[in-house]
């Protein structure tokens, strides 16, 4: 069952249903209410027509001004919502309706009844906020859905599905090296030392003598914050006993 209204500024989907000379109605996508926009909000500068800007039955992205639950009233803009925010909101829409189709092949697959789906995909709305959210989660931490009860035999498939069809995000750590040598091959002590930060799954890229770009990348940040670390640590002691000046500066993480 849908909620039936969104949060005061939350990013929202809807289709235009109704235009008036100063205010366009929409009917919100993930939510059991319609919204209203007024002409002030739709876009930024003097509106002479707003149909100019909105047409009836257009898809548009809005944020969420104010929500009178006991009037009923959600008051939307358009022209607040920024091109990143907007990109966002469309790259999360096909990601759920990715989600949903993975979640009917799971239905077929164990013949499961529309009640039954209806509910799975209400629990998990609920608890994540989105489907992929739940689909992401889920590979992580399969677990976590009987957490919130859902049914074993949806809990597993789910987490089959999701794990051969959710990419997960790759998170990367960086840091600047410097490397110094000052004896008679330092040339190649440095050449080692590189290749022993390689050799770990560092990625090394120059820049300018000393400085060295150092990045490693992972789907999993708090197990990988430490690796990366232990990594820069093993590389500083193994140019130690070469005799050579190892130091690191780490850059944020992306």
């Amino acid at each position: 069952m849908k909620k039936k209204y969104p949060e005061e500024g939350e990013i929202v989907i809807g289709k235009v249903t109704f235009i008036n000379p100063y205010s366009v109605f929409v009917k919100l996508k993930d939510y059991d209410t319609d919204g209203m926009v007024h002409i002030s909000e739709v876009a930024r500068g003097w509106i002479r027509d707003i149909r100019r800007h909105v047409k009836k039955g257009q898809t548009v992205i809005m944020k969420v001004l104010h929500v009178d639950e006991k009037k009923g009233h959600v008051s939307l803009s358009i022209k607040r919502v920024s091109t990143r925010q907007a990109f966002n909101k469309i790259k999360e829409e096909k990601l759920d309706e990715r989600a949903k189709k993975m979640l009917e092949i799971a239905k077929k697959k164990i013949g499961a009844k529309d009640s039954e789906l209806r509910e799975v995909e209400a629990k998990l709305k609920d608890k994540f906020g989105s489907l992929s959210v739940a689909f992401e989660k889920s590979v992580k931490k399969p677990a976590i859905l009987s957490q919130i009860g859902i049914p074993e035999k949806w809990e597993k498939l789910i987490a089959e599905i999701a794990a051969k069809n959710v990419k997960q995000k790759e998170f990367e750590f960086k840091a600047n090296l410097s490397v110094r040598s000052y004896e008679p091959n330092g040339v190649d002590i440095i050449k080692k030392i590189l290749m022993k930060a390689e050799s770990l799954g560092l990625d090394v890229s120059y820049i300018s003598s000393p400085d060295y770009l150092i990045k490693f990348k992972t789907k999993n940040p708090k197990k990988g914050e430490q690796e990366f670390q232990n990594m820069l640590e093993s590389v500083r002691v193994f140019g130690e006993k070469k005799k050579a000046i190892v130091a690191f500066e780490r850059i944020g993480l992306e």
